[in-house]
């Protein structure tokens, strides 16, 4: 009986369900959002709107920061959904589909790796296995959580990367599938995202024989040269094609995502920005991952410390030196820590297993309670100072109450009751309390407040406002302060396409539209325009949009 409940939230359904309430919900019944996933569903909306599968186009542009993998498999997406779903809603599907094949890659890698269930040395079970344990990790850290649900080629990189790890943990034993898979998962990545997110692994699985003298062998020289024979369709024939279409395209694309990219000195604020933004971004992974470093100090060299570990360092060395440092850069990194964090997993010590353990729990059901608590102010206005909150950051918002996500929400909560109750202590139980108390913060969130975020998030409101503004007037639309991914709500919305700057447009352009920021005076845009709309999304209080005619 105490062997069941140990295993009871570590086996294999269990463990489906739990990826699945973290995954699932978010992906569905909202609009774009701001920045990332407006800029990805424009992008996807573009291939399939005016049939050119080559150039990724924004609102009429070329895309340049991008390779084109992940928005044709958001095309594609749409394509097949559109008699079902939203054309956003079905794109988003392209980023749930690479986050479930990162799964499975590191599941894979990590049995290859750690093997399929994991022992103490008198040989008796531990419980959770090494694939389930990196799996654990990976979306246990914080920072993906968001990020797994938007419409962005990272999750397809992410993809090709754990493909990549999983064909390294096979060099030793099976040299001709870990070579197609490396090849292949490199390939992916560099087509997703361009060439730089890539270089860390592909820097890691040059300088491993360096340190492992199993990849001196005869078997990890034939798998890297069939990893080289896979890697060259896919860095060669879609920039072939790009160049040959366009030379000043390719250029552009280029000096954004290939090779000249790296061009830039280190920057001491960016690597300031990457660790105060490492700490909570890969939390719980990395602080167990250098514990598994401190624990393997002074045994020998093995693939699966030093592939991940090189790549990590080379990788947080690349994040120094982004054109300008953000989140996304860092999610490449998650796959590293997760991997080495899987090691030592069941070697936890008791006293920092049963912190963890028990902050997740705490935490969670705090936060659990909080939403349910906000959720009944938003549907009967008590408690009061909870409902007047809301109502001040979203104003006008009117609540509709449906069964299906108070059901599904109330589910999900008794099964993370359940969860805490049914467990006795264990290592495991750490990072399971933890992810399990992530995903059924992310579901609660989505299911019961989904409404009140997209009513203040959607950019729908601003566009069709535009639309009507313009009384159906034609002809080119200039623009200046506007964001990439407001250009592409806009045009996915309203169908309106606007030209970069008063100077940059064409001269003949009668209307201006200008993004500003709401707290500064309004800024007089020169020439003789005339104001004839201003708006914002409701609740918004940063931007402010302007439409003015040329008198």
């Amino acid at each position: 009986m105490s062997g069941a409940r140990i295993a009871l939230p570590l086996a294999r359904v269990p463990l489906l369900i739990l990826v699945a309430i973290w995954l699932l919900p978010g992906l569905l019944g909202h609009d774009p959002w701001n920045a990332d996933d407006a800029t990805g569903i424009g992008i996807a909306h573009q291939f399939g709107s005016h049939g050119d599968w080559l150039v990724p186009r924004l609102a009429g542009e070329h895309y340049a920061e991008d390779g084109p993998l992940f928005y044709w498999l958001a095309a594609v997406f749409v394509k097949l959904l559109d008699w079902l779903l939203a054309q956003h809603d079905a794109a988003r599907f392209a980023a749930g589909a690479c986050i479930v094949l990162t799964l499975l890659f590191l599941r894979l890698a990590g049995r290859a790796f750690y093997g399929s269930t994991s022992r103490d040395n008198a040989g008796n079970n531990k419980g959770l296995g090494g694939g389930e344990s990196v799996m654990l990790l990976f979306i246990g850290s914080i920072g993906l959580l968001l990020h797994a649900h938007e419409t962005i080629s990272d999750t397809a990189l992410l993809a090709g990367l754990a493909c990549t790890y999983y064909g390294a943990a096979l060099v030793e034993k099976r040299p001709y599938a870990a070579g197609i898979a490396i090849g292949c998962g490199l390939g992916a990545a560099f087509l997703a995202t361009g060439f730089a997110p890539v270089l860390p692994l592909a820097i890691a699985l040059l300088a491993t024989p360096l340190f492992v003298a199993d990849w001196r062998r005869r078997e990890a020289a034939t798998a890297l040269a069939c990893a080289l024979a896979a890697l060259l369709p896919w860095v060669a024939i879609w920039p072939a094609l790009l160049h040959a279409r366009s030379p000043e395209l390719y250029a552009a694309w280029l000096h954004r995502a290939g090779p000249a990219a790296l061009l830039h000195e280190p920057s001491l604020a960016n690597a300031a920005y990457t660790f105060k933004t490492l700490a909570w971004f890969a939390w719980p992974a990395w602080p167990i991952a250098l514990w598994a470093l401190w624990l393997y100090r002074r045994k020998p060299s093995s693939t699966a410390v030093v592939l991940p570990l090189i790549a990590l360092i080379t990788g947080l060395a690349m994040a120094t030196i982004v054109r300008a440092p953000g989140e996304l850069p860092l999610l490449p990194l998650l796959l590293p820590l997760a991997l080495l964090g899987a090691q030592v997993l069941n070697d936890l010590r008791r006293g920092a297993a049963n912190s963890l353990a028990w902050f997740g729990a705490m935490t969670f059901s705090l936060l659990g309670g909080l939403i349910w608590v906000g959720y009944m102010a938003l549907q009967t206005g008590f408690p009061p100072r909870v409902a007047a909150n809301a109502a001040r950051l979203e104003p006008g918002f009117v609540a509709h109450f449906a069964w299906p996500p108070v059901i599904a929400a109330a589910i999900i909560t008794l099964l993370w009751i359940a969860l805490i109750f049914a467990s006795q202590r264990s290592p495991q139980r750490s990072v399971t309390f933890w992810s399990a108390g992530l995903a059924m913060f992310w579901a609660l969130t989505m299911l019961l407040w989904l409404p009140w975020i997209d009513y203040g998030k959607s950019y729908r409101p601003v566009a069709r406002a535009i639309k009507s503004a313009l009384h159906g007037a034609t002809g080119c639309i200039a623009s200046r302060g506007l964001g990439e991914a407001q250009r592409a709500a806009f045009d996915y919305h309203a169908n309106i396409v606007t030209e970069r700057g008063v100077s940059g447009a064409r001269r003949d352009c009668r209307l201006l539209l200008v993004q500003d920021n709401a707290r500064l005076p309004e800024t007089n845009p020169g020439g003789t325009w005339k104001k004839i709309w201003e708006g914002n999304r409701a609740g918004d209080r940063s931007e402010k949009f302007r439409l003015y005619v040329r008198e």
